[in-house]
This record gives structure tokens, C-alpha cells and sequence, in this order.
């Protein structure tokens, strides 16, 4: 048998270079990634764009360049190549020699691996030439190598009979440049203080597509972007300019902020499961604090104290599945072992000097954040210290951060962990590596990384480390919010008064001119008559205060009417999302009656009718009926739950809410095998007690709920109890609620945060939230507004609650 060779075309180079980089932008940037790995510290990228003059179609003298004599320079003062290194790497397509020697010798870790960054010269232009000039050198004699590309466009030449020219002569890198550019004052200046005993030149000429300013624009902002940031601390600095317009461009800036809201630094590492964190506070004007909020933080703990205030950074070490709030096993072990330790530093900054909300923030300058957000903003990728696209680009949101927020409108005071940060006000600078990250792949055009298992889990673990920073700044302006509702409610108490004064005296003084127009006017009035008057003063000042705070408390009422009603809502939606099986159950089993019923109704005869297929059909038609009141149980709660009366705040008696409770869940938990003991004390003692009744479902309705997933996730067979005691206790309703369940998470270290919004424990295996983290913490957002209390118990198993409302006396 004869074995025969493949032979790869030169259309295949074509496809390589022209096809492989999708516009001429990536592959100047796929070059400066060149100079970058060859370990140089400057880069040149110069732009020779003549232009003509043409008019348009509205004959309008417009200039447009002139392709035929543009001119492209890459110029770096990198390691250089030897004829050796031009003829068995430069040369060869798909090389790997950077794959197998990724670290450089100035330590850099190698950007390209694929061995095809060469091609990026046939995307720019019909023409290169290079001089290079190799850290081996001797004597200064380094290479010249020049390329016709449009070889490539032969389909009849095979890629083997490709060929460039390349020659041996004596280069001096700056006089070669300043002649290419002919003298060129300017950039005489940038490279007269730069070492070139070592590099190369890349001169593209014939270039392919049409530079307007536009697209030189946008390579200069995209090298911004790209090349590694100042706080990585590498020396790689590039200069963009173009000699056609010499007062454009220059050195390629990259992002600092010096000015910020909040600095995260996190390090995550891999091997132990652990984040280390650093947080900056730089939002608070201290001065500003202790003159208008000067006891918030009295006997707050380290690090939301004060002193903590006032240092502005600390440091403390979390493990990830605390971060997570993921219960750690083998499989998820793996995964996130697997993402590899990376670290991420993250800025948040506002855009606006938020006067209207009260706290003591800094003044900043909006224009001025915004241009630097508009430049630098978006949480980005550096893989080895270079800009992985398209992550962190204006409107690249790969984190999804805007839908976070608009789960969670809420300002960052109202309620602690009740605010997530908008994209466009953050920045970030992830840095990962080949070495560390294996996983984290480039995909095939190298434009992004590879959504595989590994890039969701490190998506994952970022956004547990936003978190993060989102709690802390809740839990630092909840004090200063609930100070200030405090002093507004002082305020309004403060007008009432003045309102119901003001009145109080009109009333008297009109009495007293009735009366001297009656019984002419008196003299002295004595003692008595002075202390009638202030009794009834005080009087009608007291019902005028009453009233005005009636009125008050109505128009708070009626609001208070549809945050209700969306709160159960809320709650009615996670029992009918925990239940789903039920439904389809009686779907499936609803679906098989019906194909039965009609068989039966169409082909069984009379005297069959006793038969025992007969009997079959009834049992089939009795589970119908079964089933049928499962469906009437659930509509009955879903219109019973949003009944009008349920969204009226009145007097709410415990001893029937009880009754009503257990009849509503018994169908259910008969199928689950789970009792509930109900000791009512309430009942024949006289108490006050006014709240909608929709809210008192919504407590008891997540408390359940909770209860029945933590009976789910039993391992061992047991009895499943739930206990519900209410008493009237002094001037208060006590409800204890427990279950014999496995109990609160071990995840949560504190266990308050179960109060939290989104703050859920039930994750899948690649641990995406399944759970939404609303149930509890709708339960204390019911609990606040009747100004109740509910305290987590410890009991030896399962979950309970201590829940308390004040009475009205």
C-alpha cells in the first residue's frame, strides 16, 4: 500500500493570517503582544497614512488615505532574532516552541502560543520588511528579512514553495529607525533616552485597509486597554503617533485610580480554598460624620467601627465556601480547585455627589470619573499581563452586574446586603496565567476565553468576591440610614406639635373673642381660669395631634397596601417554585385518566361493567378526584393569599390564623409524613394586636417552606415535626417556630445573614444559586414593619425562631 503525503496549499496561509485576525486592530495588537514576549520595554507603533483629495458624491472636497504608500511600524527593543531562530520559528507555520518555553528570560509568561502571530503582518499590508538585531549578536551584525504576501494568493502553489528573502548585515537599530522615518523629530525625542542595542523594526507598507482617524483612534484607545495596567508593575511601555497628524497620540496611558469610592483587593487561592481580602473605604468625609452623625458607630465592632472608619483599609481572610455560602464536597472541591489561584483587584466609584440621600460622602468630580470610566472601566482580563478581550469593554457587562442590580434596587443604606453596584460605576483588573490557570483557555480566534465548566465557576467566585465589597458598604451606611429616619421621624413628630400648637391656641382665641362680644371683656383673669385654659389648650392640641398623625399613618398605610401584596406575592411564587413536582404529578396522572375515562366510555360494554377492568376505572377515576382536590388546595392558597381583606391592616386574632394554617398545609404535609403541633395560649386573652393578615402568611408561609427543603435534604429516615407556640407575654405576642430539621447552614458564619437578601445555601453542583435567597428575608422584612423582633435559636437540632410583636396599648 502507498502512503501518501498531505500538501497544504498557500490559500492556507491566506486563511492563517487575512482570516484568522478578524479586523486590522487585533493584529497590531497581536504584535505588540510579540514585542511583549520578546521581553522588551518599549514599543513603537507608528502610523505613515498620506492622504489625497477627492470629492464625494455631494462634490464635496473631502481626504481619504492613500493605501498604495501608507506605511505601519512596529518597533521594539525586545530579544531580537537570530538567522537561526528566523529560519526554525519566524518561519514555520503553527510553531510551538512558545508553548513548551512559555516564561521568558526576563520571567515575562509568553502571551502567544499558536504560532501564528506572524501572519498578522499579511492581514495589514501586501509588503514587510524587518530588521532584527538579536541579544546574541556579535559585532552588530543582525538580519534582514523581507516578505511579498500576496504569494499567497497563487491557488496553485503549494505553501512549501512560499518564500521571503533574508540576508546578514550590519544594523544599527536608532539610525535605522530615524532614517525610516526621515528624521522625525518627535520620534527622535522618544527614542533618544532608549537602549536599542538589541531589536527589531517591522516596516508594513501597501497597507490593506483604508486608517482613517477613526480606526487610529480606536487602535490607540484598544492598546490602552491592553497592555498590562501601572499596578502590575511591569516595565512595558508603548508609543502610539502618527506623523500626519503630530499633535495626536503619544504614550499609551493605562488605568491608575487614585480616586475611588472603595478598593477591593482579593487573592484567591486555589490549593487551601481561600480568599484573602483587603478593602479600602475612601467614600466617607469623617469630618463631615463626626459633626452630623456623631454616634452611629458607637459600640460597633472592628470593622465597622469608627477607628476602622478613620484607618480606611483592613485585611481579613475568608474561605471560599464562606465567600460562597456553597457547603464544600468532593465534586465542588474539584471544581474550584480547578479554576486555579488568581488575583483581582476592584473599584467602585460614583457617579454622582448623591446630595439628596444625606450621607457624609466626599465630594468628587462626576465629569471627571466618568471620562476615566468611560476609558478605563469594566472589570477586565490580563492573562500573563496582557488584556484578554472582550471582558470589561463598554458594554461588555460578562458578569452581569446590571442584572444583579435591577434584582435589588434598593439604596446601599436601607437595609444591610440590599444593594448591588451598577457596572458602569466599576472597575476591575483580574490577573490570571497560563501556568496557574490551565483551564481558563483562549478560544480558537483568541478573542475570548472558552465558556467551559471552569470559566462559570471562576465567573462564580468573582462575583462572591463582589459581594463581598457590597456588604460592607451596606453595613456602614445602615447606621447612618436608620439615623436618619430616626431624626425625620423626630422632625415630623417635631411639625405635628408646632401644627397641632398653632391651632390649639387659634380655637382659645377665637372662644375668647366670642365670649367678651357676649359677656363684654373681664379683668384679670385669675389662677383658675389660667389653668382651665392650659387644660384646654392642652387638649385640643392633643386631638389635634392624634389627627394629623391619623392622616399621616393613613397615607403610610395605603402604601404600605401594595408592598404587602408584593411580598406575598413573592412568597406565594417560592412555595409554587418548591412544588413544581406536584403539579406535573397531577398533570401526568390527569393526562392517563383522561385516555382511560374516554376507553372506558367508549368500549367497555354493559355487562362487563362489574368486571374487575370496571373496578380499575373507578379506582382511576377516585384517584381523579384525589387529585382534583389537590389542585382546588392549591388554587384555594393562591386566592386566598391575595384576597382584598388579607391586604387591610386590622385587628388580627392568632387562635383562628392557627386554625386556618393547619387546615391549609394538612393535605401537604400528610403526603410529606410531617406533623404539625400547634399550642395556642392566646386564645380567651384580651390583647391588641393590628397587622395585615397577608403579612402574618408570608412569615409563616417561608418559615414552612423552609422547613419542608430542610426535610428533604434528611439523610437518615425520622419523625418530621414542626412546633408552633404563640403566648401573650407582658405587652407582647411570642411565637416560637422550630423544626427537628438539619438545621441552619453551616456556611453561615453569621447566622443573621440568612436575613439578607439573595442569601441562599442551595446551590447545584456547579454551584449556581437554585434557591433565591428571598424566603427569610422577607420574613424579617414583615417582622421590621410591625416593629417586631425575631431572634435565631440554637437548639440541639433542627431550626427554630423566637418572633415577638408589641402590643397596642
Amino acid at each position: 500500500m502507498t502512503k501518501i503525503a498531505f500538501k497544504v496549499s498557500a490559500r492556507a496561509g491566506k486563511l492563517l493570517g487575512r482570516e484568522n485576525f478578524s479586523n486590522p486592530e487585533g493584529a497590531i495588537i497581536e504584535l505588540v503582544k510579540n514585542s511583549y514576549d520578546a521581553d522588551a520595554k518599549n514599543c513603537l507603533v507608528l502610523f505613515d497614512i498620506p492622504t489625497k483629495k477627492v470629492k464625494d458624491s455631494d462634490g464635496k472636497e473631502i481626504e481619504i488615505p492613500v493605501k498604495e504608500k501608507s506605511i505601519l511600524y512596529i518597533i521594539d527593543n525586545g530579544e531580537g532574532m537570530t538567522e537561526k531562530v528566523i529560519k526554525d520559528h519566524w518561519m514555520q507555520i503553527g510553531t510551538g516552541n512558545k508553548e513548551k518555553d512559555y516564561i521568558s528570560d526576563d520571567k515575562r509568561t509568553k502571551t502567544g502560543a499558536k504560532g501564528i502571530g506572524r501572519f498578522a503582518l499579511d492581514r495589514l499590508g501586501f509588503e514587510t520588511e524587518m530588521w532584527t538585531l538579536s541579544k546574541k549578536a556579535k559585532d552588530g551584525i543582525g538580519s534582514f528579512w523581507k516578505m511579498d504576501w500576496n504569494q499567497f494568493d497563487n491557488a496553485d502553489k503549494a505553501i512549501s514553495q512560499i518564500e521571503a528573502e533574508l540576508k546578514s548585515e550590519k544594523i544599527d537599530l536608532k539610525s535605522k529607525i530615524k532614517s525610516l522615518t526621515n528624521d522625525n523629530v518627535l520620534i527622535e525625542k522618544v527614542i533618544r533616552d532608549l537602549n536599542f542595542d538589541r531589536g527589531t523594526i517591522i516596516k508594513i507598507a501597501h497597507l490593506k485597509d483604508d486608517w482613517f482617524n477613526e480606526e487610529t483612534s480606536s487602535v490607540f484607545k484598544s492598546l490602552e486597554a491592553l497592555i498590562p495596567p501601572k499596578e502590575l508593575n511591569i516595565p512595558f511601555e508603548v508609543f502610539f503617533k502618527h506623523f500626519q497628524q503630530p499633535k495626536e497620540f503619544g504614550k499609551v496611558d493605562t488605568a491608575f485610580f487614585n480616586d475611588f469610592d472603595y478598593k477591593l483587593k482579593a487573592s484567591y487561592d486555589a490549593e487551601n480554598l481561600n480568599v484573602d481580602f483587603e478593602i479600602t473605604r475612601n467614600e466617607i468625609d469623617i469630618k463631615s460624620l463626626k459633626k452630623n452623625y456623631p454616634n452611629v458607630y458607637k459600640n460597633k465592632s472592628h470593622p465597622y467601627d469608627l477607628q476602622s472608619l478613620e484607618n480606611k483599609t483592613f485585611q481579613y481572610s475568608k474561605s471560599i465556601d464562606k465567600v460562597l455560602e456553597w457547603k464544600l464536597n468532593s465534586s465542588n472541591r474539584k471544581l474550584l480547585k480547578e479554576v486555579g489561584s488568581f488575583d483581582f483587584t476592584f473599584f467602585y466609584l460614583k457617579l454622582t455627589n448623591s446630595l439628596k440621600e444625606g450621607y457624609p460622602y466626599k465630594t468628587i468630580s462626576a465629569s471627571e470619573r466618568k471620562s476615566i470610566l468611560k476609558r478605563f472601566g469594566g472589570v477586565k482580563i490580563y492573562r500573563d499581563s496582557f488584556r484578554v478581550r472582550p471582558y470589561g469593554d463598554p458594554n461588555n457587562d460578562w458578569l452581569r452586574l446590571g442584572y444583579r442590580a435591577a434584582q435589588s434596587p434598593a439604596g446601599p443604606g436601607q437595609r444591610i446586603g440590599d444593594w448591588r453596584v451598577r457596572p458602569e460605576s466599576t472597575a476591575g483588573i483580574i490577573t490570571i496565567s497560563r501556568s496557574t490557570n490551565p483551564l481558563l483557555v483562549d478560544k480558537a480566534d483568541r478573542g475570548a476565553l472558552q465558556e467551559n465548566e471552569t470559566f462559570e465557576i471562576f465567573k462564580l467566585i468573582l462575583t462572591g468576591i463582589i459581594s463581598e465589597f457590597e456588604y460592607d458598604r451596606t453595613k456602614i451606611l445602615n447606621p447612618i440610614y436608620l439615623e436618619q429616619k430616626k431624626k425625620a421621624k423626630e422632625k415630623r413628630e417635631s411639625e405635628i406639635q408646632k401644627r397641632a400648637e398653632a391651632l390649639a391656641n387659634k380655637i382659645i382665641e377665637k372662644r375668647k373673642k366670642v365670649e367678651e362680644s357676649i359677656y363684654g371683656k373681664k379683668g384679670k383673669t385669675d389662677l383658675f381660669e389660667e389653668k382651665k385654659e392650659e387644660e384646654e389648650k392642652k387638649t385640643y392640641e392633643e386631638a389635634f395631634k392624634d389627627t394629623f398623625k391619623a392622616i399621616d399613618d393613613e397615607k403610610a398605610e395605603q402604601e404600605n397596601q401594595e408592598i404587602v401584596q408584593v411580598r406575598s406575592l413573592a412568597s406565594l411564587g417560592l412555595v409554587v417554585s418548591s412544588f413544581a413536582h406536584e403539579l406535573k404529578e397531577i398533570k401526568d396522572n390527569a393526562i392517563e385518566i383522561k385516555e382511560l375515562e374516554v376507553l372506558f366510555k367508549s368500549i367497555v360494554p354493559e355487562e362487563k361493567k362489574k368486571s374487575v377492568e370496571y373496578k380499575d376505572g373507578i379506582d382511576i377515576i377516585e384517584l381523579l378526584d384525589e387529585n382534583s382536590d389537590k389542585i382546588i388546595h392549591w388554587v384555594d392558597y393562591a386566592l386566598t393569599a391575595i384576597k382584598k381583606d388579607k391586604r387591610t391592616r386590622g385587628k388580627f386574632e392568632f387562635s383562628g390564623f392557627l386554625k386556618s394554617l393547619n387546615k391549609s398545609w394538612s393535605r401537604i404535609f400528610k403526603k410529606k409524613d410531617i406533623s404539625l403541633n400547634i399550642v395556642d395560649e392566646t386564645k380567651d386573652k384580651p390583647y391588641d394586636f393590628r397587622a395585615f393578615e397577608m403579612d402574618i402568611s408570608t412569615i409563616f408561609t417561608n418559615l414552612i417552606n423552609n422547613s419542608i427543603d430542610s426535610f428533604n435534604n434528611l439523610i437518615e429516615v425520622q419523625e418530621r415535626t414542626i412546633n408552633i407556640s404563640a403566648k401573650v407575654k407582658d405587652d407582647s405576642i411570642e411565637i416560637l417556630y422550630s423544626d427537628n430539621g438539619v438545621g441552619l447552614d453551616e456556611v453561615f458564619e453569621d447566622k443573621e445573614e440568612i436575613f439578607l437578601p439573595f442569601k441562599t445555601a442551595k446551590r447545584d453542583r456547579k454551584g449556581k444559586e437554585i434557591g433565591t435567597g428571598l424566603g427569610m428575608y422577607l420574613v424579617k422584612s414583615v417582622i421590621d414593619d410591625n416593629n417586631g423582633t425575631i431572634d435565631i435559636l440554637e437548639p440541639e437540632k433542627g431550626f427554630s425562631v423566637m418572633i415577638s410583636f408589641p402590643l397596642r396599648k
